[in-house]
């Protein structure tokens, strides 16, 4: 068996994949740079917290839903799926609709608490923007269970392509820009990037309101809410120390920190292509298939080590130029931040992998358990931090909940599949050799 043909199943969905998430990446990262001269340390900081927050509702509001219709329709009869969808929907729609009402009422608190005066008209703008794009959600679903990498690739193309353009126009065209605008542009994006959604997906949307629907929507709900605990525990765990730093220090000093966890994104991307690659393969096994599961995970976790270690290393090495390149001379005294924030990312991708094992394989609420007490325990930390080394104390608090996390993971996966972690550096190594190898047949042919 050839070595591309070993692997196409990881080639060929990790193409679109990491198309989709490098390019979104690249278009976030000019974004991120236009902004931070636009806005300015203030500005540039509640836009930080506003995407916090919506990061934390829409990918929560996924986790609630998409591993279970996944697991669900790989495991059911074809007969059932049109029952399965519907629910999905239905569940959807329901949890975008209580979302919006709670975002309405509650964004002059949220903005009060968290010292950012613009928040509170954003995330009223945001209420309607999570209940639109609640439609997106279930199309991406369905492109996620058919494996269908090609549409989300595009769809998320236009919808940050459609983001940054607005953004640019303002910028060229020297128009002002404040944070308010800037959540109507994106509820602009998400509204228009509707179409190539629906365009990519509309095979698939097979609906059936009769019979089974409203048991699945129960099945999926049972499963999901664990997945949906978890991932509400993780996102707010990760944005902690943004909070805590808005809280405590105010919003200019929380700007550093949200530019800081931007930057070191770069170190995570290939852990967030390799877990959306694995869960459709994974949900196709159960807990007792260890071996496929242990080759999984180790195999997942080193080829996304491949690119995280020298972007690591990058970081640690100059990110006060680093800074100063992409957001500006007035965020490089966040240098140290983003020394400590870029150490997330190299343990990221071991936790990352643990969720979506764990998901895949029926134990959400294993996964649940762990990114609760991980929430709550940074919680801790994040104020030991603050009490005691001050603007720093956040990221450092949020460093060490992530290495006992790590600790624990590793505990978890070793007992249950025997996943090794030297096995994932072995396979990180052996990945540098196929990649060097593979390097230098082409350039004696060109």
């Amino acid at each position: 068996m050839s070595l591309l043909k070993k692997y196409s199943y990881w080639i060929d969905s990790g193409k679109y994949t990491s198309i989709q998430k490098f390019s979104t990446l690249a278009m976030g990262v000019v974004s991120f740079m236009l902004l931070t001269r636009i806005l300015g340390v203030a500005g540039f900081g509640s836009w930080g917290l506003f995407l916090a927050i919506a990061s934390v509702a829409e990918t929560a509001r996924m986790a609630l839903v998409k591993n279970a219709f996944i697991r669900f329709i790989h495991q059911t009869d074809q007969s059932e799926h049109s029952h399965i969808q519907s629910a999905a929907f239905i569940l959807t729609m329901g949890v975008s609709l209580l979302l919006c009402v709670l975002f309405f009422f509650i964004s002059d608190t949220v903005a009060y608490y968290l010292n950012a005066p613009d928040l509170a008209a954003m995330l009223k703008w945001y209420a309607l923007t999570i209940f639109v794009s609640g439609v997106f959600t279930h199309l991406e679903i369905m492109m996620s269970a058919n494996m269908n990498f090609k549409g989300i690739c595009w769809t998320y193309v236009v919808r940050q392509g459609i983001l940054l353009m607005m953004i640019l126009l303002c910028f060229i065209l020297n128009r002002p820009v404040s944070p308010v605008v800037l959540a109507v542009f994106y509820f602009v994006s998400i509204l228009i990037s509707l179409f190539p959604a629906l365009y990519f997906s509309y095979r698939y949307i097979q609906m059936n309101y009769r019979g089974t629907y409203r048991n699945w929507v129960l099945s999926l709900w049972k499963y999901g809410r664990f997945v949906f605990g978890n991932n509400l525990s993780s996102l707010l765990f990760r944005s902690t120390d943004t909070f805590m730093a808005s809280r405590f220090f105010g919003i200019g000093i929380s700007a550093y920190y949200n530019a800081s966890l931007r930057i070191s994104n770069l170190v995570d991307m290939p852990s967030q292509v390799m877990g959306d690659i694995l869960f459709p393969k994974a949900a196709r096994l159960n807990r007792t298939d260890s071996n496929e599961v242990k080759n999984m995970y180790e195999k997942a976790v080193g080829a996304s080590l491949v690119f995280s270690i020298p972007a690591l290393l990058f970081l640690l090495l100059i990110p006060e130029t680093i800074l100063r390149v992409l957001a500006g001379k007035e965020f490089v005294v966040a240098a140290t931040v983003l020394r400590i924030t870029a150490f997330f990312g190299f343990i990221l991708p071991f936790l990352k992998q643990f969720g979506t094992i764990m998901d895949a394989t029926g134990s959400p609420a294993t996964n649940f358990r762990v990114m609760f007490f991980a929430f709550f325990i940074n919680i801790g930390f994040n104020l030991a931090g603050i009490y005691l080394f001050g603007m720093i104390g956040p990221a450092l608090g949020t460093a060490f909940t992530y290495l006992l996390i790590f600790v624990i993971t590793q505990i978890v996966l070793s007992k249950r599949f025997n996943i090794s972690v030297v096995n994932v550096f072995r396979y990180t190594f052996g990945f540098y050799k196929i990649l060097l190898f593979n390097r230098i047949p082409t350039m004696h042919r060109s």
